[in-house]
């Protein structure tokens, strides 16, 4: 197979295994075959981008099994990757020799889908059911001898391609003449395992993957490899893929499959990123360490400064006992995070920052501070050095005002816990040049981050549309905490939004409107929560109470006191189907989505959905609140949005009188434009 750069399962590489089979099989001097792929891999799967233009050639089950049913034996030689179709592909074959550097895998279910070529039965005829079911539902490819352990490969071996294929090679002469119809999967049946073990795996994937659809399909298709023949099986198969790839979560997943590499494209940027070797972080706390840590795991020199000796070493010792669990879970090695450890340096001087190529600003959101901070650095800071700020929500152009080079000055949004969470929002200013820009992107993509540039305004993109969900608005309307969480869940957030506001802690934004004079604990339920000391976990009580393992429980005192609040505003408790509720919830999102993107905020309507999907945890596979729109219908949330009286995005209300979509020309146009 040779099709740059992963010999991805396209027409024409189906052809031409189907045909250099046939050729195989008329030579009467050809004793064995060997499958191998080019370019350092073996096969990286289907050529998913023919799911949208519509399928040619040969179907890759026909392919498959043409291969299996050869006379001759037929041994895979894998190197490198061999994901998808073409870990079924080498399923086909009779035996496989792999490298001990290559991967195999299923990963299908990441996209919505289930193996559609034969994997889910002949894997479970070759490896069991229970074990096939993890491979399968997991997504997660193993490395060769992880491979072999399970059965997968039959020898793993030393070298590079050719030296696994000059192994293969003598591996099916060997095999020439002897009975290796056994070797055919199609001819086996996989072992039934118990009822409760299914049940037990189905519970299992419900909640390790909950809400999708497709675990369950496959676990459907592994139970059919082990109660009827191959052909039988591959009928509930085809059924099953068909009802997967007709719905709306694997449209879904395969659009984020390509929004989140589109994302680190750039329109119209040319420009080169300079050298990062060495990086400088500013502010020890969470947010300044967990940077530090993403930095030196990507091989940067990294200087951490805080002006305070203590507050510098407790950061310091928080890192080094972060790196301690990740030891003890096996995560990590103890070489590994000795390695990591070096690279950090502490420092209280500003001086130690003039040879960074890079410094990001951590501190806490305070402008005037930040100001000062930025005035250091550019008397400090070596030319060309890219002066990054942290900021979650201010405005970037102020803070370059600071500066004599605000060209070189950039916001880097990372979302906390830094070394977890994997968007990173690059923040363009007014003045922000090519070069700083690329640099950034650039920076983003070795520390492993999904990395979005996004436009100046308050709270950017992530933080500005899921500001507008309607969660407030409902607990004012007479909507209780956990009924808006239930629905919240239902739709597929991993925690409903008066779970997560009892997480981060109602001190936190309490505090400031009390310190501001603008909290009203008689008539906002969110005061009275605080003016209750009602802080959510740290205090053991918020909207719902906790015990001593965190584990929530709705609170009748807290009901109490909302109902109370809700007495003195003339509130009365309402009943709401989950429906309106995730409405009133997330339609205002996409609404402020549409303004991001009239506004030049966003260049692409999938960069809103990637940082709601990798800064907010919105379900993948709902595609994010953009992706949303699309399915449930452009007009219909109009519609929707002007019953709840929300004042619709004029970029919404012209693609609905219009009727542009997302992906049409003219709306791309428009869009453009604006950025």
């Amino acid at each position: 197979m040779d099709s740059a750069p992963v010999n991805a399962l396209s027409a024409g590489v189906r052809t031409g295994l189907e045909e250099r089979l046939k050729e195989a099989l008329a030579d009467t001097s050809v004793q064995g075959i060997v499958v191998t792929g080019a370019h350092g891999a073996f096969c990286a799967g289907a050529d998913i981008s023919e799911f949208a233009s519509g399928m040619a050639g040969p179907p890759l089950p026909m392919v498959i099994a043409g291969l299996e049913g050869s006379t001759k034996p037929v041994v895979a030689a894998i190197d490198g990757v061999t994901l998808g179709g073409g870990c079924e592909v080498a399923l086909g074959c009779h035996y496989r020799v792999a490298s001990n550097r290559s991967v195999v895998g299923l990963p299908e279910v990441n996209l919505g889908l289930l193996p559609g070529a034969g994997g889910t039965q002949r894997l479970p005829r070759l490896i069991g059911t229970e074990p096939s079911i993890d491979f399968m539902c997991m997504g997660v490819p193993a490395p060769a001898t992880k491979a072999a352990s399970l059965g997968i490969f039959d020898s793993v071996v030393d070298g590079d391609s050719a030296a696994i294929v000059k192994t293969a090679v003598e591996f099916a002469a060997e095999k020439a003449g002897q009975d290796f119809s056994s070797r055919r999967l199609n001819s086996r049946t996989a072992q039934a395992v118990p009822a409760e073990v299914i049940k037990a795996k189905r519970a299992q994937y419900a909640t390790h993957r909950k809400g999708e659809i497709a675990p369950q399909s496959i676990i459907t298709c592994i139970e059919a490899a082990s109660d009827r023949p191959f052909d039988g099986g591959m009928l509930v198969e085809g059924k099953e893929f068909s009802k997967l790839f007709m719905g709306d979560q694997s449209r879904a997943l395969q659009y984020m499959f390509f929004a989140e590499r589109q994302c680190a494209k750039v329109p119209g940027l040319t420009a080169k990123p300079i050298p990062l070797n060495a990086v400088g972080i500013i502010g020890a706390g969470l947010m300044g360490g967990g940077i530090a840590m993403c930095c030196a795991e990507a091989g940067m020199n990294v200087t951490l400064l805080d002006i305070d000796q203590a507050n510098l070493d407790r950061g310091m010792g928080v890192i080094r006992k972060h790196y301690a669990r990740s030891v003890s879970r096996k995560s990590k090695t103890q070489t590994q995070v000795d390695k990591y450890l070096q690279l950090i340096q502490p420092a209280t001087e500003y001086s130690a920052l003039s040879q960074c190529d890079m410094v990001v600003e951590a501190v806490f959101e305070n402008m005037a501070l930040k100001k000062k901070i930025f005035a250091t650095l550019d008397q400090v800071c070596k030319p060309g050095c890219i002066l990054a700020s942290n900021t979650s929500r201010l405005d970037i152009d102020e803070i370059a005002s600071a500066t004599k080079r605000p060209q070189d000055v950039i916001g880097c949004h990372f979302f906390s816990p830094a070394n977890v969470m994997r968007l990173l929002e690059n923040v363009r200013g007014r003045q922000t040049s090519a070069s700083t820009i690329a640099t950034a992107m650039a920076f983003g993509q070795k520390i492993k981050k999904v990395t979005c540039l996004v436009g100046n305004c308050n709270g950017f993109i992530a933080n500005r549309v899921m500001g507008v969900s309607g969660s407030g608005e409902l607990l004012q309307g007479g909507i209780m905490p956990h009924q808006v969480d239930e629905a919240s869940e239902a739709y597929g957030m991993r925690m409903g939004p008066f779970r997560m506001l009892d997480l981060v802690g109602l001190d936190l934004f309490g505090r400031e409107r009390a310190n501001s004079g603008i909290a009203d604990p008689e008539k906002i339920v969110t005061d009275a929560m605080y003016a209750a000391k009602r802080f959510g976990q740290k205090s053991g009580k918020g909207f719902y109470q906790y015990n001593e393992k965190l584990q929530c429980t709705r609170d009748p005192d807290a009901e109490a006191l909302i109902k109370a609040t809700w007495s003195k505003a003339g509130v009365a408790m309402k009943q709401t189907k989950q429906e309106e509720i995730i409405d009133r919830l997330y339609l205002p999102v996409i609404n402020e989505g549409f303004k991001c993107l009239e506004e030049g905020i966003a260049s692409r309507p999938s960069d809103i959905d990637v940082c709601c999907v990798f800064g907010y945890n919105w379900p993948r596979y709902r595609g994010g609140p953009m992706q949303w729109a699309t399915a449930v219908g452009l007009p219909v949330v109009l519609e929707k949005l002007e019953a709840m009286g929300q004042k619709p995005s004029e970029l919404l209300k012209e693609c609905v009188k219009n009727n542009w979509s997302l992906r049409s020309k003219a709306f791309t146009k428009k869009v453009e434009a604006a950025w």
